[in-house]
């Protein structure tokens, strides 16, 4: 097989409506078989494959995604890697020669014994995701949840938690249960934006979002 030119590349970066949804993509980003929801913007170098992304996500440059849901007004930095697949550590060797055929050598195996396709990884809304972080897949991160830079995320995490470290454990959340009830009961990230800044809602005072 010969090996793609930029060209081809660069036409996978083809998505329907970008201008009329305000998409806005790098011309140095590669994207195959993705989805987005209007006002996205992702940066350059990026690499998504596979991806639905929701309205007014964004992400920053060189981050490399596949298989993964992430909802709205969700904040992604950059060099963030998501659902990446995984090695059997319980074989005998977690070298993919012994258990794929897409192994980087070309070798064909006898019998394929591991799932190497990475499972879905989803990112609910108004998530904050900090530089150099990497979400292992399958993971379900929560509504308003934080991501400390430079975590390895492994499990999920709850609602309005926010995480960091090697791996990604609970450092605080980020208010009381009676206002996540609130903020989790409105759902405020299914509206527009232009509808949210003209509304009279104090964005400093979380104790008192209205709950509809």
């Amino acid at each position: 097989m010969k090996p793609k030119s930029l060209f081809q590349l660069l036409k996978n970066n083809r998505v329907p409506d970008k201008k009329k949804k305000n998409i806005r993509i790098s011309r140095f980003a590669y994207i195959h078989n993705c989805e987005f929801a209007g006002n996205n913007y992702v940066d350059r170098f990026c690499k998504m494959r596979n991806v639905q992304m929701g309205k007014y996500s964004y992400v920053g440059f060189n981050s490399d995604f596949n298989q993964v849901q992430i909802g709205n007004y969700c904040s992604i930095a950059s060099d963030v890697k998501i659902g990446l697949g995984h090695h059997p550590t319980e074989f005998v060797s977690t070298s993919p020669v012994f258990y794929s055929s897409q192994n980087p050598f070309g070798l064909q195996v006898n019998k394929i014994t591991y799932d190497v396709a990475p499972r879905k990884t989803i990112i609910e809304n108004d998530v904050w995701i900090g530089a150099n972080v990497i979400i292992m897949d399958g993971v379900q991160i929560g509504n308003g949840a934080v991501i400390a830079s430079g975590s390895v995320v492994t499990k999920d995490v709850a609602d309005y938690a926010i995480v960091g470290g090697v791996p990604a454990k609970i450092i605080r959340m980020r208010f009381d249960e009676a206002t996540i009830q609130r903020l989790s009961a409105s759902k405020w990230w299914e509206k527009e934006a232009a509808t949210l800044i003209q509304s009279e809602i104090k964005w400093d005072d979380p104790k008192n979002f209205p709950k509809g």
